[in-house]
């Protein structure tokens, strides 16, 4: 499963390549999602997520580890006397200590020492105080159900795959972050476009309202004439004030998705849309390019590993608990701890077992019946795969006609855009010459004003699309100098604030 993070790296993102060095006041795209990659909380909160799913990672391998364990007793006790003869009095002290450890293969073993000091009122004990002590290793080793470091190793290689799959999610956000902030950023340089459209057609709209009324004063216009005016000054006026709400929330728009508290009052400046109609369309992404680098897919195939993990050791439990269970200890005892030891050491006592445990549940429902279940899961989480595959097709095909339609569309648009200015400076010449009304006037302006909205409009739709494309596969960050190497400081600032 390590294969996939060599792909993506541990944290997609701030690994920024120089950008170009550029005298401007206008922010730049690129400042933009730079920004929205270090502020935005959405990929703060997925950040989090991976440092919990690595943290797993920890602590299912922490069941491997050696466990230290210790115990002491003290015990006193007193017979009672009979006939004013004292009871017996007794005193002992039981230590014990030891090492246990949980071993890849399944079993536990471990190592034990026990000393006890045991004196008593009756002097014709031999030993008083006696000193005992023995050590002994034992272990514990399954044969069938749970044999293996094949089987044992799953849940630390389910957690590995999860903190995986937590990277592709935090990549797979990371992109919505930067076609989003791009979305947001193409859209207030529209907003802007619209409104010095707006504000030119205004212009326009009060010098043929000053022309009309001294027309009218001379004898040369007709009240009609001046009213139409009137009203087309009003008309642009009032789409003069949307432009300007437009921008205003835009603008409101772009810096919430750069994870802005501070919304600026005036107007910010950004770069003018491209004019893309001269843009070399290229050629589609193929699919296979795709599936490698698109995170979502990515996120399933990991889903398919950690099911198939399930399947196996789902398939393992059906199998009966057979232990082999063994034991070795020597003892010794004498009238001091030391020499208790060294008879120990010499093995002048002994005990030692073996044995073999089974433990089955007739008929083994549950287990074959989560068996299953994991079955069905995993060819489930199969069609899911596949069902994404075939969704990405499907949208690689949509948005790569989007974008060879959307250049289409703006080669056209200019063109009609080019025809209806020459259609308006026609009728203004003509109206002037009195060859031609008002109204064919203010209609040869209204035409110019939509044929530049539906320009403005294909461009945008066309910067989106390529946009939509890049975020497929995956390449996106290099339209902003960008890489996805690896890093994790954006991490590490991440773990220290939660500490």
């Amino acid at each position: 499963m390590i294969k996939y993070l060599s792909f993506f790296g541990l944290l997609p993102f701030l690994v920024i390549a120089p950008l170009r060095a550029e005298a401007q006041d206008s922010l730049a795209v690129e400042e933009v999602v730079l920004r929205a990659l270090q502020e935005n909380l959405r990929l703060r909160i997925d950040g989090v997520e991976v440092l919990i799913a690595k943290r797993d990672v920890t602590i299912q391998e922490s069941a491997f580890d050696t466990n230290v364990f210790a115990s002491g007793t003290q015990r006193g006790s007193r017979a009672p006397g009979y006939n004013n003869v004292d009871g017996i009095r007794s005193h002992s002290t039981l230590l014990r200590a030891g090492v246990s450890k949980r071993l890849n293969t399944g079993g536990e073993l471990q190592l034990t020492t026990n000393y006890a000091r045991n004196s008593t009122g009756i002097t014709s004990e031999i030993l008083n105080p006696a000193h005992t002590s023995d050590l002994s290793v034992s272990l514990r080793q399954p044969l069938l159900d749970g044999l293996g470091s094949d089987i044992n190793l799953i849940p630390i290689q389910t957690s590995e795959l999860d903190a995986v799959r937590s990277e592709l999610f935090l990549k797979s956000t990371a992109l919505q972050i930067m076609e989003l902030s791009e979305y947001a950023y193409w859209d207030l340089a529209y907003a802007h476009e619209v409104k010095k459209l707006r504000t030119a057609s205004l212009e326009v709209a009060q010098k043929l309202l000053e022309e009309n009324q001294e027309r009218e004063r001379v004898g040369l216009a007709t009240n009609i004439d001046v009213l139409q005016a009137q009203v087309f000054v009003a008309t642009s006026e009032e789409a003069t004030l949307s432009a300007g709400a437009l921008i205003d929330n835009s603008q409101d728009r772009l810096f919430r998705q750069m994870g802005s508290t501070d919304y600026p009052e005036n107007n910010v400046l950004v770069k003018p849309l491209p004019d893309i109609s001269t843009e070399e369309i290229g050629t589609p992404t193929s699919l296979s390019t795709i599936l490698a680098n698109n995170p979502d897919y990515l996120q399933q195939r990991l889903n398919i590993d950690i099911w198939e993990l399930l399947v196996k050791s789902n398939r393992n439990s059906i199998l009966p608990t057979v232990d082999l269970v063994a034991g070795l200890g020597f003892s010794g005892l004498d009238d001091s701890l030391i020499d208790s030891y060294g008879n120990t050491l010499e093995r002048d006592g002994y005990d030692w077992t073996a044995g073999v445990e089974f433990r089955v549940p007739w008929g083994q429902r549950a287990d074959k019946a989560r068996y299953q279940q994991t079955r069905n899961g995993l060819y489930r989480e199969k069609l899911r795969l596949a069902d994404i595959e075939q969704d990405i097709q499907v949208i690689n095909r949509s948005n790569w006609r989007d974008w060879v339609t959307g250049v289409e569309r703006v080669k056209a648009a200019k063109l009609s855009l080019n025809l209806a200015s020459e259609q308006f400076d026609r009728e203004q010449t003509k109206y002037e010459s009195g060859l031609a009304t008002f109204r064919e006037l203010l209609e040869a302006r209204n035409d110019q004003d939509e044929a530049n909205l539906r320009f403005l409009s294909s461009i945008l739709d066309a910067v989106k699309a390529k946009i939509t494309n890049m975020a497929l596969d995956a390449s996106l960050p290099q339209r902003y100098g960008l890489s996805w190497d690896a890093t994790s400081d954006l991490l590490d600032t991440i773990e220290e604030e939660s500490r």
